[in-house]
């Protein structure tokens, strides 16, 4: 097909608009891959996959017990959501990792159409339905929703699979489609996909009780929450200060969890915990963050700042165990301070809160005199 050089300003607006988009995605997020639109549940697979491949995978997943399929598109809105989902939750490499081999220098997404059984007559892989005959010449069938550019044309041969581009394509031309129209492509391209669902179901929820925002921390405490998915609960990964520390056990009894959420099975053993060496840390500001994985690859993050605040040995033993003899102790409110703490040879004044949540006195301000 003869391509004419035609940069029209809506095409040029909308990739400005694209670029701007993607350069506001943080470095190194953790992306929400899961998404929902009219009913709907959408999963976005960053590993880019051959079409029959991805097919293969959707068939493959789940949700409440339902198989998935590639994408199908019925209405704007539909095409609108998805194209919205993808740009925002893919990085600018992850795009340039998602590229036909055909030098339209596009990133497109698999969908699930194809007319591979018989050229010119495109249908969807959930169920069959034809939406689409001929080739860009070709005409919608009972008036299905299709959204393609100058397409279908099988311009690179056998280009039998269905995409969405992200950007207008080809560049620099930009004649032959814009951003979220479809093109027809050789399915042995590694793209990435979405997967869709019949379903929706409850969202995987997650709390993280301690440590508590903006709290104050000192020797031996504990990591713990709780965690629940109709999906089931695969893994909890703890991060102290951005960097991976370890996964914490799932499955202790919360009751209160159970009685808030008693139509999600194990709501009443959702919780989690684990031992936490808080004096390990420096003293100051730290951060611990949670992400909780579920079985359907849905993921959520909780995390908390808090200060730690400890004596200047690592560990305080039976040979420095703290000195009180010539201690001094004043109140306030559900503060208790002590002057004249003795430990390891330097002297520090020691202040105690009472903490509603642990039912003790803590530690919250240790002040080297």
């Amino acid at each position: 097909m003869k391509r004419t050089i035609d940069k029209s300003a809506k095409m040029v607006a909308t990739a400005v608009s694209v670029v701007a988009m993607l350069t506001l995605l943080p470095a190194g997020a953790h992306a929400d891959l899961v998404f929902e639109h009219d009913g709907h549940t959408y999963r976005l697979v960053e590993l880019p996959a051959t079409w029959n491949e991805a097919t293969a995978a959707a068939k493959a997943m789940t949700l409440a017990g339902d198989p998935g399929y590639l994408a199908r598109v019925d209405s704007a809105s539909e095409n609108k959501a998805i194209l919205e989902a993808v740009i925002s939750r893919l990085s600018p490499a992850q795009l340039a990792n998602s590229m036909p081999n055909d030098r339209s220098e596009a990133a497109f997404v698999w969908l699930g159409g194809s007319d591979a059984e018989r050229e010119g007559q495109w249908t969807w892989t959930n169920n069959g339905d034809l939406f689409w005959q001929g080739d860009f010449n070709g005409a919608p069938v009972k008036g299905r929703y299709t959204n393609w550019g100058i397409q279908p044309d099988n311009a690179g041969g056998a280009e039998n699979a269905l995409a969405m581009s992200l950007s207008g394509w080809p560049e620099p031309f930009y004649d032959l489609g814009e951003i979220g129209q479809w093109n027809d492509l050789e399915a042995g391209n590694r793209l990435v996909y979405v997967i869709e669902f019949d379903a929706v179901v409850e969202p995987l929820r997650a709390e993280l009780d301690q440590p508590a925002d903006q709290g104050v921390y000192t020797g031996v405490g504990m990591i713990r929450g709780w965690a629940l998915s109709e999906e089931k609960v695969e893994r909890i990964e703890v991060y102290v200060d951005g960097r991976y520390a370890f996964d914490v056990p799932y499955g202790d009894p919360r009751d209160d969890v159970g009685y808030a959420y008693p139509y999600i099975e194990g709501s009443s053993t959702s919780g989690f915990s684990v031992p936490f060496r808080y004096n390990a840390l420096s003293a100051g500001e730290h951060t611990i963050s949670v992400i909780v994985t579920d079985g359907f690859g849905d993921r959520v993050e909780r995390s908390a700042t808090f200060d730690v605040v400890r004596f200047e040995p690592f560990f305080v033993g039976k040979e420095n165990t703290p000195n009180m003899n010539w201690s001094l102790a004043s109140s306030y409110a559900d503060y208790i301070t002590v002057r004249g703490v003795e430990v390891g040879g330097s002297v520090y004044s020691v202040t105690l809160r009472w903490q509603t949540q642990t039912q003790s006195f803590e530690i919250v301000n240790i002040v080297k005199n």
